[in-house]
């Protein structure tokens, strides 16, 4: 034994300064600041808990993890992943009504590694309504939204890398046993390009198929844009093709780059279609993310749906040139009667151009009684309809007083040029 083992930490570990820990206090501060925007509310949870938490599922335990035995003899282990706390707090204190969380979790992880503790930060969406529209997640693309303001608000300038992994189950659910599938993907999430290509020419028997996927598989990440539908000008399998419209949106909303990435697998066992990583404009991971409703499902039950994007104070902290604080204004509450998606979108990207605080909360019927569940959490609300949508302005009204704000329908020049139009040619 060193003598002098006890004056040392552990590989791995890290005692902080007075500047880092003012760092951390900024970005946690900024970490609450996004996910208030949207309507989270901020948790942290314990860094140890029961093995079962973390295994219940799908094991996100595994091997790489610290464990110990409480003196009653139970297996525990150091917090090794953010969404079973998530999970274990939701169920023992929610009776099934949908939440939005700004989590924080202290991180134990036995890596090769420069880390093997550390914070992770982020933000679920938990029982919230699915988007109508199958190719485009709006939930998801709220988190996404959260994410890439945290990092603006940093002083760090992203990218999206987005892939979609039901495509490819698709694909491979032709040629490969239900039973047998799960294998197979988390193969392929850690082998190298050639043997991903040896695995395909092995398993799919239709020439054209095996071809499509070895082509996608062989590719750089690239630009998508919803321009490039048209023709198709990714060569997109068809079960890919979807990804252009997801993408455009997701783009649209938060303003950064969006690359479609075939070849990055990272959680394809718990997410079930688009997988997010956000990345520094230098190609350096600081987050990922994704809808995680069957996993969810498989853990407890009462959740029937469930979004989550994750990153870390640490892979901030390396990143940050800066930390800028933003003032916040409104916290308004977005709900639809009978408007597009699409058109919601357009809403939500105009009043957060003007720097307000928007949760979009799905369709609604009973709009009194929505507005009842609100007022704790959001200062305003603002009904969508077809009205708005042939546009008729939009009316943000306070929830504490006789305020209405009135802004224009993002459609409403749109209108008029047609309108003009339709005058020439009379």
């Amino acid at each position: 034994m060193d003598d002098n083992e006890y004056l040392r930490l552990p590989h791995g570990m890290f005692d902080r300064d007075e500047n880092w820990i003012e760092r951390e206090r900024k970005i946690l501060e900024l970490h609450n600041e996004s996910g208030k925007r949207i309507g989270c509310k901020l948790q942290k949870y314990s860094p140890l808990g029961y093995e079962s938490t973390f295994i219940k599922g799908a094991n996100t335990a595994k091997d790489k993890v610290y464990t110990l035995n409480s003196k009653s003899g139970k297996s525990l282990i150091l917090s090794c992943d953010s969404t079973p706390s998530v999970f274990r707090k939701y169920v023992t204190s929610n009776n099934g009504e949908a939440q939005r969380i700004a989590f924080i979790a202290p991180l134990f992880r036995y890596r090769n590694s420069h880390s093997r503790h550390f914070t992770q930060l982020g933000y679920s969406l938990i029982n919230e309504k699915p988007s109508e529209m199958e190719d485009i997640d709006i939930n998801l693309i709220q988190l996404a939204k959260s994410m890439t303001d945290l990092f603006s608000s940093a002083g760090i300038k992203t990218k999206i890398h987005i892939n979609d992994y039901d495509a490819l189950r698709k694909i491979l659910g032709n040629y490969v046993s239900e039973k047998e599938l799960p294998g197979v993907l988390h193969k392929l999430q850690f082998v190298s390009k050639e043997e991903r290509l040896e695995i395909f020419q092995k398993l799919i028997t239709d020439k054209n198929k095996c071809k499509e996927l070895i082509e996608l598989f062989s590719q750089e990440p690239k630009i998508i844009r919803y321009k490039d539908s048209k023709d198709n000008r990714l060569n997109l399998p068809e079960e890919y093709k979807e990804l252009y419209k997801m993408s455009e949106a997701l783009r649209y909303l938060t303003d950064v780059p969006v690359y479609f990435d075939p070849t990055d697998l990272h959680s394809i066992e718990t997410i079930d279609r688009f997988a997010l990583r956000f990345r520094t404009l230098d190609n350096i991971a600081l987050g990922d993310g994704g809808e995680y409703t069957r996993y969810a499902h498989r853990w407890n039950d009462k959740i029937k749906n469930f979004w989550s994007v994750a990153s870390g104070v640490e892979a901030i902290e390396r990143n940050s040139p800066e930390l800028i604080q933003e003032d916040i204004k409104r916290n308004i509450a977005l709900y639809s009667i009978d408007a597009t998606d699409i058109f919601t979108i357009q809403v939500m990207k105009e009043l957060e151009n003007m720097g307000e605080n928007v949760a979009y909360k799905g369709k609604v019927r009973n709009i009194g009684k929505a507005i009842k569940k609100i007022k704790r959490d959001y200062t305003h609300v603002a009904i969508l309809g077809s009205n708005e949508e042939s546009g008729e302005d939009i009316k943000i009204k306070s929830l504490n007083s006789d305020e209405t704000l009135i802004i224009e329908s993002p459609n409403k020049k749109e209108n008029i040029k047609n309108i003009t139009e339709e005058k020439k040619e009379r």
